[in-house]
């Protein structure tokens, strides 16, 4: 896996078996996982063809699978736990829970790439365990509300590589990975956009 910044965006390439909850999502083998910053005020009536279009543009050929965040690259925080890197881009312009006016994109994305070998099931696991976690960095904060409307996690694995990971839950030692980077990503990255105060969306 080899990860960099290249136009506003997080590209992570290498090889995966890949589920993600965003655009276009669902389950495949993909060769490129990215991350895109977006305008605070994108509304784009067709996403997926934007994705498709904004591949072309980073020059990515192969499959892919997309994110969009109006976060910056700057705010962009990773952490990694032996076979596990998380990266993770925090904004909470519209909390879940809560009617927000206007056209302001506000989300956390979550992408764990592991360089070992899950299970389905640890895979569908791991997205439980990062919206948890997710959830409980912001209840840490101060927070009264659990993410926003838009996020999106994304989990990816090394083909062929060991260990072999069975599930993902909290009490697992794949979960703990989870649980630890993402609490740290998501509260490293709402400090440093300025939202690490609790008590409200922003």
């Amino acid at each position: 896996m080899i990860h960099y910044i290249k136009d506003s965006t997080l590209i992570i390439e290498g090889g995966f078996e890949a589920l993600s909850s965003g655009i276009n999502g669902g389950r495949r083998h993909v060769d490129c996982l990215f991350n895109h910053q977006v305008q605070p005020d994108f509304d784009h009536l067709e996403p997926a063809q934007y994705l498709d279009r904004l591949a072309v543009s980073l020059q990515i050929r192969g499959t892919y699978f997309g994110l969009l965040t109006a976060v910056s690259m700057d705010d962009l925080c990773v952490r990694t736990d032996d076979y596990l890197t998380t990266f993770v881009t925090a904004g909470i312009t519209h909390p879940s829970g809560f009617r927000v006016e206007g056209n302001k994109a506000g989300t956390i994305n979550i992408i764990l790439v592991a360089d070992a070998r899950l299970s389905e099931g640890a895979m569908a696991g791991a997205i439980i365990t990062a919206t948890e976690a997710k959830g409980l960095a912001l209840m840490e904060m101060g927070y009264d509300f659990l993410g926003t409307t838009t996020d999106a996690v994304i989990v990816a694995c090394r083909e062929h590589c060991e260990p072999y990971v069975e599930y993902a839950g909290s009490y697992t030692e794949f979960g703990e990975k989870i649980t630890g980077t993402v609490v740290g990503c998501v509260t490293e990255g709402l400090r440093k956009t300025g939202m690490g105060n609790g008590g409200g969306g922003g």
